[in-house]
């Protein structure tokens, strides 16, 4: 008797990191949810990691909601002696942006959830990047997560002895390379914010592969830590009109 093995395409969503920037992929991830883009797995950069964890607990919602009434003060402030001694601030304290995660992410939705998901961070003591899948977090999940969107200049978080910073300090790109090794076919990569020559490399790289795509904001985006519910409006519609521009033959 003859077995055959049906082999599905699976698709990996990676979304980068940027700061402020990060509300254009809100706009990105709507657009994939009312056209039924089927997404199997999402890895995720600094703000790229919370907009992937909104998404994959069935919160994107909850997640654009904070955008669209953002400001500095939900994310940092300058008084950095009054932190959870997890935190290690630098110039500036990212508390309120940690209290937000404790209060919307659930480790349990994200653990339970169809979708693989995965978050880039850097570890500053051993100097070097380090990818987790969500099984690896448990326990920690949150934790990760404000690791890899700690922007440089809001110090560091300690895990089990070790401090981590922002993974966009290594790359916002490197997770779409990944792809491969845990099995997908299919890239789709949202990089807000390319700022350094060796993500420029990774994306040449990436655009000469025909089960990639890249979407990339068509119009300017802020500073990363000029956070503003106006912008981020404008940059959620920016990313969905861009999405359908890349998306609407996507098969």
């Amino acid at each position: 008797m003859l077995f055959f093995t049906i082999i599905f395409p699976k698709t990996l969503l990676v979304l980068g990191g940027g700061g402020a920037a990060g509300a254009y992929e809100i706009g990105v991830l709507k657009y994939i949810i009312e056209n039924n883009i089927k997404i199997d797995g999402i890895y995720g950069v600094s703000a790229g990691a919370l907009n992937g964890a909104g998404f994959v607990m069935g919160k994107l919602d909850k997640v654009e909601e904070l955008w669209k009434n953002i400001s500095s003060e939900d994310v940092f402030d300058l008084d950095i002696n009054d932190h959870s001694k997890k935190l290690k601030p630098f110039i500036f304290d990212p508390s309120p942006l940690y209290t937000f995660l404790n209060t919307i992410i659930s480790e349990e939705l994200i653990l339970n959830s169809r979708y693989d998901y995965g978050i880039l961070t850097f570890n500053i003591t051993d100097f070097k990047p380090v990818f987790v899948r969500k099984n690896e977090m448990k326990g920690r999940m949150v934790d990760y997560i404000f690791a890899s969107a700690s922007y440089p200049l809001f110090g560091a978080i300690e895990i089990e002895g070790k401090k981590y910073t922002d993974g966009g300090v290594f790359s916002n790109v490197y997770p779409a390379l990944l792809a491969e090794k845990y099995g997908y076919d299919k890239v789709i990569g949202v990089f807000p914010v390319i700022d350094n020559p060796t993500d420029w490399l990774l994306i040449t790289f990436l655009l000469t592969k025909k089960n990639v795509i890249i979407i990339r904001p068509s119009d300017s985006v802020p500073f990363p830590l000029n956070f503003s519910g106006e912008y981020s409006k404008k940059l959620i519609d920016l990313g969905y009109k861009d999405s359908e521009n890349k998306l609407k033959r996507w098969k």
